[in-house]
């Protein structure tokens, strides 16, 4: 070889394997795009199928698409939903149901269905057009569609198959083509594909991150998981390695053959914590060095942050790790555009709500989510009480309001009332921050909290 030229084997080695596990999702039942029975450069139903099994026992698995989820589903669902405005009792003991509850309008029936939007981009809810029952199906069960001839993101029937067991414990599979409820036609085909339409019940699609031209969703996990497998893979390598070098503590250097021989007979008896090791004069006992040897498995958080990017999340939540520049700073910066992300999904699930709703025969449906930020005890009490001074709530509205956010048990049915001596005029209950400058401030409770702190 010549003297200026690199064996670089070794490195494009390692170089390879790297690849091999960011590219390995093909080994995970992956497929590529556009192969066959496609859909221009989309998914296929099948496609998308095998994909959802894969990632629904990968997010079980993986601590990173395990936290991921979690935390998008505490922003959306953290402080539950609310609908109201009801136009008849009737629509209300629809939702109360317990069917209705399990299928959809309770805190576990959403989140559930929020999983299927994170590992499969979609899930399905069957209502009996009768009845007004609400039924989950899942997407494996989904095996055919029809679009409009003019636009293939316009799905109009959606084909459910399952196995059904008679009452002999036989069972036999079931094809049936349901109307999905965004579709209007006075014009009604009896089958399709020579399998019966069932026109007494409606089918309920969710779907996100779609793409156009494409009529399914795309899983919120989908851009995560290859950079979760690859950081995973990298723990498990460093480990591997930590754990090698752990075996080798002590290096021994002798001139001889047979005194290297000799000492490393007497080095690997047992000794006790203290022992004192006595070598030959032509014999060195030196301790390994620990930092160039050891590996950082901190350096792979960049692999992380690409999980948490694709889940728009923040790094520092995901890791359930502050790391060591300002912390807080950057959570707190990083959190207004997931608030925003998560927002745009709250969006999406009032437009759901109001198709089924629609349903029920609701006209108007009213959906409120609580705030998702929340704001400091004693932030909340000064602007409860900002609002009762500048008349935009009673006093009994900022007390109930004031004992909730304290955690206070009320032992009395009204509020307190004023002191007999009290002037007309109350001053402000509000503490104000004092003002240093020339003319001082206007409020004479300005520098209170200076005056009881002295």
């Amino acid at each position: 070889m010549d003297e200026f030229e690199v064996d670089y084997s070794l490195l494009l080695e390692s170089y390879n394997n790297m690849a091999q596990a960011l590219l390995s999702i093909e080994d995970e039942g992956w497929s590529l795009l556009g192969v066959q029975n496609h859909i221009g450069d989309a998914f296929t139903l099948e496609q998308l199928q095998s994909l959802s099994e894969k990632l629904t026992e990968k997010t079980d698995g993986n601590p990173l698409l395990k936290r991921g989820f979690g935390l998008r589903t505490s922003y959306i669902f953290g402080r539950g939903v609310q609908i109201d405005g009801f136009s008849s009792k009737r629509i209300e003991s629809l939702v109360n149901s317990p069917a209705n509850q399990a299928a959809l309008f309770s805190a576990e029936a959403m989140i559930i269905n929020e999983r299927s939007n994170f590992t499969a981009g979609q899930f399905f809810i069957l209502g009996d057009n009768s009845s007004k029952q609400l039924q989950r199906i899942p997407f494996k069960e989904i095996t055919g569609w029809v679009s409009d001839p003019d636009n293939i993101e316009s799905i109009r029937f959606i084909r459910r198959s399952w196995s059904r067991m008679d009452i002999n414990g036989k069972s036999n599979t079931v094809h049936e083509w349901y109307p999905v409820d965004t579709y209007e036609s006075r014009i009604r085909v009896a089958t399709i594909q020579n399998q019966p339409v069932n026109y007494s019940k409606t089918m309920f699609p969710f779907m996100v991150n779609k793409r156009a031209g494409n009529p399914w969703g795309v899983p919120d996990c989908f851009a995560a998981y290859p950079w979760a497998y690859a950081y995973n893979e990298y723990l498990k390598d460093g480990s591997r390695i930590l754990k090698s070098l752990s075996m080798f503590a002590w290096q021994l250097k002798s001139k001889t053959k047979t005194g290297a021989t000799t000492a490393a007979a007497t080095i690997a008896t047992p000794q006790q914590a203290g022992s004192t090791a006595i070598l030959g004069a032509d014999m060195e006992l030196a301790s390994l060095p620990r930092t160039s040897n050891s590996v950082d498995l901190g350096n792979g958080k960049p692999l992380a942050a690409m999980v948490a990017a694709a889940l728009e999340v923040s790094v520092v939540a995901l890791m359930s790790d502050p790391g060591t520049s300002g912390a807080y700073g950057v959570a707190q910066t990083l959190d207004i555009p997931t608030t925003k992300a998560m927002q745009a999904r709250q969006r999406l699930w009032e437009l759901y709500l109001d198709r089924v709703m629609k349903f029920f025969g609701q006209r108007e449906t009213i959906v409120k989510w609580p705030k998702m930020e929340t704001e400091s005890s004693y932030r909340m009490v000064q602007s409860l009480a900002l609002a009762y001074e500048a008349g935009a709530i009673w006093q009994d509205e900022m007390r109930a309001a004031v004992m909730d956010e304290l955690d206070v048990h009320s032992l009395h049915s009204t509020p307190p009332g004023q002191e007999s001596d009290q002037a007309a005029e109350p001053e402000s209950i509000v503490p104000r921050q004092g003002n240093s400058g020339a003319v001082g401030s206007m409020q004479d409770n300005s520098n209170e909290l200076r005056d009881m702190d002295n």
